[in-house]
């Protein structure tokens, strides 16, 4: 099964995986026919467990599943267990530069989207690609991108725009696709929306990031570039940001984003002022 995400053709091989996208509705406006595939995600293979440096060690609260991010020399490992009986659910395994990633059989749904979630994120650093944390608002024709620590409030603020800002539109809830194409930060849609069911394969180019933080009133100011390179890092993927490999990809690619579009921290309250605050600031 072929999926276009990010502006990157990936196969997915496995009759577990194929099953799974099959039925899952947030691939289903990814998939594409009669392209070329740029890197492939194998399933059913065969893997022993992993060995090396332990890079990253994580539960998944989804499942409350202990995730372990591994490399030994210039393969990585990414497994993730059962806290309870330390049965492996999925075992991915990448060597670094290749555009192939293998991965065991997985009956666990759950484990095997974020397993994919994983494997692409891998393949797409080098391609100067990445999943970013956050909620994306379209607005003229432009995307934003809302940061923020898990519970700060990122939906809750983009539902603000949308309520409030005529035009708005929601692009993904949870883990949109920040690429850098032809030296322009653009962002895409992607299947992976957390718990809001946003699934569009769209692309748009970045106004602006923001950084959100609770508060008891509405005040935003713009970010210098080091205090932007600090407000996009903890939003890229945790476990590749472990590892030089992967890190040197990804700190470039924030880089390169903030000298093109404007941050922001915005301390605000959950009102319809906080979002017309941030609107205006970015648009004018």
């Amino acid at each position: 099964m072929l999926l276009r995400i990010g502006g990157h053709t990936v196969e997915i091989n496995g009759e577990c995986a194929e099953r799974f996208l099959s039925h899952y509705g947030g691939a289903k406006p990814f998939i594409v026919e009669d392209t070329s595939p740029e890197w492939t995600v194998r399933f059913g293979v065969e893997l022993p467990d992993a060995s090396g440096n332990i890079l990253n060690r994580f539960i998944f609260s989804e499942i409350e599943s202990e995730c372990v991010f591994s490399r030994n020399s210039d393969t990585y490992y990414f497994e993730m267990y059962e806290t309870t009986s330390r049965s492996r659910l999925v075992g991915v395994r990448y060597c670094a530069g290749n555009d192939i990633v293998e991965a065991t059989e997985c009956n666990n749904n759950s484990a095997l989207r974020f397993a994919l979630w994983f494997a692409y994120s891998m393949l797409a650093a080098q391609a100067s690609t990445t999943f970013v944390h956050s909620s994306v608002i379209v607005y003229k024709d432009s995307a934003v991108f809302f940061l923020g620590e898990s519970g700060t409030g990122k939906s809750t603020h983009t539902s603000l725009w949308l309520k409030n800002i005529d035009g708005a539109h929601l692009l993904n809830d949870d883990s949109p696709v920040l690429a850098i194409e032809g030296g322009e930060p653009v962002v895409y849609g992607s299947p992976w929306s957390g718990k809001t069911p946003c699934y569009f394969p769209y692309r748009f180019p970045l106004a602006a990031v923001v950084r959100l933080s609770q508060a008891k009133e509405n005040r935003i100011r713009r970010l210098s570039i080091p205090e932007a390179l600090g407000a996009m890092h903890p939003s890229l993927p945790p476990a590749l940001m472990q590892d030089e490999f992967f890190s040197d990809f990804l700190i470039d690619i924030i880089s390169r984003t903030i000298v093109s579009v404007p941050a922001f921290h915005l301390d605000c309250l959950p009102d319809d002022d906080a979002a017309r605050l941030s609107c205006q600031t970015i648009f004018g």
